[in-house]
């Protein structure tokens, strides 16, 4: 193997690791932390927001676990997508038609989040605020569909991505397992998805 082929085999085993650990393990949390809004509504959510950016040392942690992991991610992702060679309008087998959405999604989540990130956490930065924002976002109807949108292409890059992790590394050996462990990973997809529906919806409902 020469040696670009070698660093193009390790950087891609580093940018599946950083997909799931810790930009995957984030956004579970991230759920988390909004599912609060099942709790008490506006209240727990205001609390939970708070305790988000009151926390010593947060903004280390975002910008040493997040944040440079998620621009690796993503550079690097949008330079696959760049090379990547699509094939799937010609050979309509599943997996051609899930690596062709795997593309699509990453550049729609990375719009998702550049846009999300900016305005609820750069721009705004009153906890009330925030949540203010957010709601307005989520009662407009052409904003809320940008959020629908980009939370899906979101779950369902990381549902699938999941997936090609497993194969990425080894865990998904022969035609049997990748079959179920490809069902699995579309599972968790669908429940985030259900998941994040009833996440905007309830956000949605918050009044002041």
């Amino acid at each position: 193997m020469s040696s670009a082929k070698k660093s193009s085999f390790y950087i891609r085993r580093i940018h599946s690791l950083v997909g799931l650990l810790p930009i995957g393990i984030f956004m579970i949390v991230h759920f988390l932390i909004n599912s609060t809004v099942f709790i008490n509504g506006n209240e727990s959510y205001l609390a939970a927001v708070n305790f988000m950016k009151t926390t010593p040392g947060v903004i280390f942690l975002e910008v040493g676990l997040i944040a440079i992991p998620l621009l690796f991610h993503a550079i690097y992702g949008l330079y696959v997508v760049y090379v990547a060679h699509n094939n799937a309008l010609q050979y309509k087998y599943y997996r051609n038609w899930a690596f062709y959405l795997q593309r699509i999604t990453a550049i729609l989540t990375t719009i998702f989040i550049v846009i999300h990130v900016w305005t609820l956490r750069l721009a705004v930065h009153d906890s009330q605020m925030v949540i203010q924002t957010l709601v307005g976002w989520l009662q407009n109807p052409v904003t809320l569909a940008f959020y629908i949108i980009g939370y899906l292409a979101a779950v369902y890059h990381f549902g699938n991505g999941l997936f090609t992790f497993l194969i990425t590394w080894g865990v998904a050996k022969g035609d049997r397992a990748q079959k179920v462990l490809s069902i699995i990973c579309f599972c968790v997809f669908l429940a985030l998805a259900v998941w994040g529906g009833g996440l905007l919806y309830s956000l949605a409902q918050i009044t002041f």
